[in-house]
Order: structure tokens, then sequence, then C-alpha cells
């Protein structure tokens, strides 16, 4: 066999394929080593003694009370917006941030159109009820004249048919006018509590539809201080207690609060309870979006010694079973590797856990990147 002018036997053919072969084999091999996931990143922190105080402090924020979106039921042109005085005492259009009282009109969409409707609504019910009338004087007339005997049978039946047919009409026109009323209405805005204008979405003379929206309304006599609980702490708090809850915005202020609800489910990402304070906000100086310290247990009394880590550190077992594990870094062939172990958890203040049975001082645990790694998996340890 001739290649490129190359004659081989049989011999060559069988030492170039074997050479090409292998020449393959290790390219794939290559490929493959280049293909390989890298090791993925992960910090490790060595686990340390240390006590914990039951003095946990969480971090909240604050919502509203009560929060409402105030949308238009029926559609036309803004014809009004609540006018009330600006910082130069002139009166302007109701702007976010401005208070309103309950009751007071936001906004009115052109009513002359619903005026006539309702209108032209009275005017068919009187209609109706005029006929009703007569056939009510009709069929009184056709009952005495059948008793009688001077007419028929079926034309007494024609009769009160006719009065039950007025009847349904005016029932009918009566809902009619019910029904324009009710629009008639409702091409006013009401404030429906004492609050503040956090969104005004309309101008004078928007054409708006059904539906809408055109304030969002805020409650701020009161607020919530919202936080989450691991399960460890969840026994430190309930419904009804009175906590302490202190403002850095605010010099550190501290105001009580009182626990309105504690979730009965953990949030399935975060793995905490949701809990709501609501703290009494006469002088609205508590804003939406402002964060505070919220501090439950005595702050005294010492919780058993263990372990201190993160709370990143502490997952649940990949096989689902109960309780929690963290994963721990140890050398194999010279590189670094994760090992996964059950633990005990104590008390939780913070970010902090305490873990009193699984880990002894100096072991690596990894606080970054837990739930991303698996038993026996190379890692990259990363500052």
């Amino acid at each position: 066999m001739k290649v490129h002018g190359v004659r081989f036997g049989s011999l060559g053919m069988m030492s170039f394929a074997a050479a090409f072969l292998a020449a393959f084999l290790s390219l794939a091999c290559d490929r493959g080593k280049s293909d390989a996931p890298p090791p993925t990143p992960v910090r490790v922190l060595a686990a340390q003694p240390g006590s914990m105080t039951s003095g946990f402090k969480y971090s909240a924020s604050f919502v509203p009370r009560a929060q409402v979106e105030m949308a238009f039921k029926v559609g036309g042109y803004v014809e009004a917006i609540l006018q009330v005085p600006g910082p130069d005492g002139k009166l302007r259009d109701v702007q976010p941030g401005d208070m309103v009282k309950a009751g007071a009109l936001l906004a009115r969409v052109r009513v002359s159109d619903y005026v006539a409707q309702s209108s032209q609504a009275r005017g068919v019910l009187g209609e109706a009820q005029a006929q009703m009338r007569q056939a009510q004087l009709d069929y009184q007339r056709a009952a005495e004249l059948v008793k009688g005997g001077y007419i028929s049978q079926s034309e007494f039946d024609r009769a009160t048919e006719m009065l039950s047919v007025a009847k349904s009409k005016v029932e009918q026109t009566r809902s009619a006018l019910e029904s324009a009323d009710i629009q008639l209405g409702d091409t006013e805005l009401k404030s429906p509590m004492d609050c503040f204008v956090v969104k005004r979405q309309v101008e004078l003379g928007t054409l708006v539809k059904a539906g809408t929206l055109a304030f969002v309304l805020s409650d701020l006599s009161s607020v919530k201080a919202q936080f989450g609980v691991p399960d460890t702490a969840l026994s430190l708090v309930k419904a009804g207690d009175s906590l302490s809850v202190t403002v850095e915005a605010l010099g550190n202020k501290s105001f009580q609060g009182t626990v309105l609800s504690v979730s009965p489910s953990a949030d399935a990402k975060s793995r905490v309870f949701n809990v709501d304070v609501e703290v009494q906000n006469p002088g609205f100086e508590l804003k939406e979006g402002m964060i505070a310290q919220v501090t439950l247990g005595d702050g005294k009394s010492a919780a058993p010694a263990g372990m201190v880590v993160p709370l990143s550190a502490v997952v649940r077992p990949p096989d689902g079973a109960d309780g929690y594990m963290v994963w721990l870094v140890s050398e194999k062939d010279g590189k670094p590797i994760v090992t996964g172990r059950k633990v005990q958890l104590g008390a939780v203040k913070g970010d902090a856990v305490a873990i009193t049975e699984g880990v002894a001082a100096g072991e690596r645990v990894v606080v970054s990147g837990a739930s991303q790694v698996f038993e026996g998996q190379t890692v990259n340890i990363i500052p």
C-alpha cells in the first residue's frame, strides 16, 4: 500500500494503526481531563469552643400595619384629585408622603355619563311601576268578573300572567337602577383609613379603565417588625410576648412590641420561622423599610458550651434524614475533600450557632458553599 508515495507492508500497517490508536486514546484522555468540572470553591473555618447567652439578637425590618391598593371600579376621565397644602402653604395635588384622613376623596372620574345612566334607569323603573299598577287594577277587575261568570277562566289567567310579567319587569329595572347608582358611587375613590400615600399613579385628565391602580396607601399608626428565627430559638418566642425593638437610625431608641404571630412552618430556602412583632407608632417615627434589632431571651443565663460556627455551615442531611450536619474538610492524596458529619445544635445567637456534639475543636468546617458539595468531593479552599 502506498500513502503519499510511501509503501507500507502489512507489519508497517499494523504499527501505524497501533500508533494512531494510542494517539487517539491519549487525546481522548486529555480531553476527558480538561472537561472534568473544577473543584467547588468553599470557605472553611476552624471550629472553636465558646459559650453563648440566651439574649439572642436578630435583625428585623418594618412593614406597615396595613397597605392597600386603590383602583377604579369604573372607567372614565379623571376630573378631580385631592388637593392638600404643600410645603409653601399652597394647595397642590396629593403626593407620596402626604397624610390623608379616612373618608377623604382621593380622586374622581367624570360623573356626567354615570349620572345620565342612573337617571335613565330611574325613568325606566318609573314606567315599569306604572305598568305594574295598571296590571294590578286589571287583575282585580278580572278577579271580580270571573267570580260572576262575566269572563272566562282563560281571560282571568291572562290578567294574572300580565301582572306577573309587570312585577318581574319592576324587579329587573330596580336592579338596573341599583347597579347604575353603584357605578355612580364608584366614580369616587375614598381613603378607607387615616394613612399615608405611598404611590399616586394618575393625573388630572387621565383616561382610566376599570381596575386601573390609582393609589397605594399605608397605615403607619402601628408597624410590624418582621424577622426570622431558627428552630432552636422557637422556645424563646410565642404570640403575645413583649419584646424590645431597638432602632439604630433613631439613636438606638427602644420600643416595646408585642408578638403577633410565629409562622408554623420554616421558609424553604432560609430554614427560619418568620415572626411578626407589632410596635405602636403614634408619632410616625418608624417608617417602612427601617432596620431594627430585636432581642429574644434575658441575655443573662449562659447556654451550654460548644463549638461555635456560623449558621451557614449547618445543612440538612442530603439523604433526607432528620437532624442537621456540617461538612468537614480533610486531606486525601494531598487534596482537600469534604466529609459529612451529623451534629447536635445548641444555642443560636444572631448568625452563629453552638454545636454541642459532632465537631471537635480545630476541625475545619465548610462555612460557605455547604449546600453545593457532596460526600467525598474535592474542593478548592478560597480565602
